[in-house]
């Protein structure tokens, strides 16, 4: 089976720092991918290579066995690859559901020939306000759909940018820190969340998160991260049983305290 993702040999350098560092490894489609590491391990800036925000320093990414183009964020999205973002709104005086329209619309504005024929746009139009209805109703956030994303909950804030990457119709997510800043209950509620769009709309999710109790619940894979580098690779059993992942978060004394 072909991998959904891969990334073989990996790296981004900002002059002598090597933020991600030869990373290289494979994700089979329909799971459930955790990225875990502690502050500074270069998660983040893997995600913004591998979505074509910034470019690699060196390496290749292929999604469904074909190479990503580097720097073409609208690209990716037009084959199915969305990410999340660790903030909330970029117009937070807009609406809920303007805000999953404009996110439905991700994939036609990323393909500006497509919409030049006669009618297109107002087709493309009217199918983002359809799907913008399906995801408030799925994600619960139909009961404030016309209120100004500023005036949510952090917490129902936080849905709305997980619901406006599903409103992309990704099949790979990548979901950059769902839960931060989020309490007990809220985090439950993401996890849920995100285990629904697994299960009922059949997206694979690659998942950073500093919350190792939720992600080790969430996810069948583990890939730690440490210094840009892959320190271990399993399931959350075996990572957290890896004397590298124990000694990136506690040091390398964790066995002798």
């Amino acid at each position: 089976m072909t991998a959904q993702l891969e990334l073989r040999n990996l790296s981004r350098h900002f002059g002598g720092i090597r933020a991600v560092d030869g990373v290289s490894f494979a994700i089979a489609p329909g799971r459930i991918t955790g990225l875990v590491g502690p502050n500074g391990a270069g998660k983040s800036t893997l995600f913004n290579v591998v979505t074509g925000t910034i470019r690699p320093s060196g390496g290749t990414v292929l999604f469904e066995g074909r190479p990503l183009a580097a720097g073409q964020p609208g690209a990716m999205a037009r084959r199915g690859l969305i990410r999340s973002f660790q903030s909330t709104m970029s117009w937070p005086e807009l609406g809920v559901r303007r805000h999953l329209e404009q996110a439905a619309l991700l994939r036609a504005l990323a393909a500006p020939r497509l919409l030049l024929r006669r009618g297109r746009i107002a087709e493309a139009r009217r199918r983002a306000a359809r799907l913008a209805d399906d995801i408030l109703e799925f994600t619960g956030l139909a009961a404030v759909a016309e209120a100004p994303v500023a005036t949510l909950p952090y917490g129902s804030q936080k849905i709305v940018g997980v619901a406006m990457a599903l409103a992309a119709e990704p099949t790979l997510l990548l979901a950059d820190e769902p839960a931060a800043g989020l309490n007990g209950a809220e985090t439950l509620a993401m996890e849920a969340l995100l285990r629904r769009i697994h299960r009922e709309r059949g997206v694979s999710l690659v998942v950073v998160e500093h919350d190792l109790p939720m992600i080790m619940r969430l996810c069948d894979r583990l890939i730690a991260l440490a210094d840009g580098r892959v320190i271990a690779d399993g399931t959350p059993a075996e990572v957290r049983r890896s004397r590298h992942f124990i000694e990136a978060y506690l040091g390398s004394d964790a066995d002798a305290a």
